[in-house]
């Protein structure tokens, strides 16, 4: 994939709150900042009527956007088996959107953005977001949730894993 002019969606999924962010990338290749923000739904819905919701708002920004990869935060296993098959479904949701206006799909763990990032896998969420924001030229905004930032980060990591395999394959034709 040539990364001149990607749009790339990156997905915080969450089961009632979930993180987006935009960025693509320049004639160079080089990230641009696009926007990012967060979908959410209101707890007082049962699970199975959140995700349907969740779902139909991703479409949207889905429809707006265009991404051509859409970058969903793999999940970890914690101490809470229920939350991870929930996350387990939103993630389901997500990737059956994207690939529904055929935007490659790809999965990225927490700890590999932070160490992308900021060179430290267990670097705190708000140190990648300050990273981050800094790297694209954003003004810190306070309504953004880390959710917001954690997606952003996403589709950040995918454009250098990107650029980077690219400068690989370049290399190996000398």
């Amino acid at each position: 994939m040539n990364s001149a002019f990607m749009r790339v969606l990156g997905i915080d999924p969450g089961t009632l709150q979930l993180g987006w962010g935009i960025i693509e990338t320049n004639d160079s290749g080089k990230p641009v900042f696009v926007d990012h923000g967060c979908l959410s739904v209101s707890g007082r819905h049962a699970f199975m009527e959140r995700i349907g919701i969740m779902g139909e708002m991703l479409q949207e920004l889905i429809s707006k956007h265009q991404p051509e990869v859409a970058v969903i935060e793999k999940i970890f296993l914690g101490k809470n088996v229920d939350s991870a098959f929930k996350l387990g479904h939103i993630r389901g949701i997500c990737a059956v959107k994207c690939q529904k206006v055929g935007a490659k799909i790809v999965e990225i763990t927490p700890r590999t953005v932070k160490k992308q990032i900021t060179g430290s896998g267990s670097a705190e969420k708000e140190l990648v977001r300050n990273f981050l924001y800094r790297q694209l030229g954003i003004k810190e905004d306070s309504s953004k949730t880390l959710d917001a930032s954690d997606a952003l980060a996403l589709a950040f990591c995918h454009i250098l894993q990107d650029s980077i395999s690219l400068k690989v394959r370049g290399m190996e034709r000398r």
